[in-house]
């Protein structure tokens, strides 16, 4: 009745969670602890570090409403400088960039705090990816804080137990490129550049349980800079925009949706038609039903077309565009979602507080509320960012 049907796991170790009390009752007191006491919690005893570790306990978490909404967000932790290349043995290395840390925002207990990755730095424009049936959050991809090369680093965060491990490189390194999240144990990523910062058609898709990659066909177009979204019910992926190798910093309007069931790609025409601008950060994607992608904008680009929708040659895929005003101008934001919702994060200087606001994904949607001050040290805009529940 607690426990989930598939998670026979936790239900064998739910047995004897506290001594003298039965174990649904020992459930209705585990799953009402605080995220913040949950790593101490896996210390207890091998009963709990096995119930911890069972993404079942995050959805009884809410199931009964305890459950605690992290928005994390990769970004810089000083303002960027110029890099400086050095000889070192024979090797380069740049001195004189921006580290990168992951920041986490508990919006249920509105706290900010950072999550450090042990002995290593965070790569440089790493990919942020939730998969909340697993209770997992990975950083993908990225470049190399020392040499500044892209790298095919994974790096895996338990959500309950705060404990980073190494995953499976990925078969190429890559930055700049498209990921999402699609199904329950699937990542997929594609485009992006290559060490010669040639644009990328290959993808390859990760099975987050198996802890393993496999590479899945090519895009028709290679495309760096470009946006990942799961599709529809979270069955497809599409691959927004982005730009060839001649034609750096001049945005595709079309983009490429895979279909794991035929294996292959389909062009979505139409879908991204702001050549000047990259889909990153000013975007989010609500799957609920078919695909609506909300693309956030200054008053200047609302004069023209607000709403379109834009279908795959097989007329299987469709994506809703719609265009949505910005609650300040300038460029200082970053648009992104959690937990269904959009959140916008107007960004200061490393000495000056920043704003988090959010807009819902509805028929609401434009109406920005004030959610939280970003406190020092948090405020720069990150790169990328990922929501769970705890």
């Amino acid at each position: 009745m607690i426990m989930d049907k598939s998670s026979n796991r936790a239900e064998e170790v739910s047995k004897d969670l506290i001594p003298g009390l039965p174990s649904e009752l020992a459930m209705e007191c585990l799953v009402r602890v605080p995220y913040q006491f949950q790593s101490a919690m896996r210390s207890v005893c091998r009963s709990w570090r096995s119930l911890l570790s069972d993404s079942s306990f995050i959805k009884e978490r809410r199931r009964c409403g305890k459950a605690e909404l992290l928005l994390c967000l990769v970004q810089p932790l000083s303002p960027p400088t110029l890099p400086v290349v050095e000889e070192e043995k024979s090797e380069k290395r740049v001195s004189g960039t921006p580290r990168f840390g992951l920041s986490v925002y508990n919006a249920t207990m509105a706290t900010w705090n950072r999550v450090a990755l042990p002995q290593q730095q965070i790569p440089l424009f790493c990919e942020c990816v939730a998969v909340q049936d697993a209770g997992k959050i990975l950083l993908i991809g990225g470049w190399d804080p020392e040499t500044l090369q892209p790298v095919k680093d994974v790096y895996v965060l338990e959500g309950s137990g705060r404990r980073w491990r190494r995953g499976a490189p990925m078969k190429e390194s890559r930055s700049f490129f498209a990921c999402a999240s699609v199904g329950s144990t699937k990542v997929y990523v594609a485009g992006g550049h290559d060490e010669q910062k040639n644009a990328l058609r290959s993808a390859e898709v990760y099975d987050v349980e198996k802890d393993q990659w496999s590479t899945i066909a090519w895009m028709a177009e290679g495309r760096d800079e470009c946006q990942g979204l799961a599709m529809g019910t979270g069955v497809g992926f599409c691959v927004l925009s982005g730009y060839a190798t001649e034609s750096q910093g001049r945005f595709r309007q079309d983009g490429e949706v895979y279909d794991p069931m035929t294996k292959s790609w389909s062009r979505i025409e139409n879908a991204w038609p702001f050549p000047d601008t990259s889909p990153r950060g000013r975007t989010v994607v609500d799957t609920r039903g078919s695909s609506r992608l909300c693309r956030f904008s200054t008053d200047r680009e609302l004069q023209s077309q607000r709403q379109w929708e834009s279908r795959d040659g097989s007329r299987k895929w469709n994506l809703d565009v719609e265009v949505t005003q910005l609650p300040t101008s300038g460029s200082s934001v970053y648009v992104g979602s959690s937990g269904g919702e959009s959140v916008v994060m107007i960004g200061g200087r490393r000495e000056t507080k920043g704003l988090l606001m959010k807009t819902t994904t509805e028929k609401n949607a434009g109406k920005w509320s004030h959610v939280n001050d970003i406190p020092f040290g948090f405020s720069t805009l990150p790169f990328s960012h990922a929501s769970i529940y705890v």
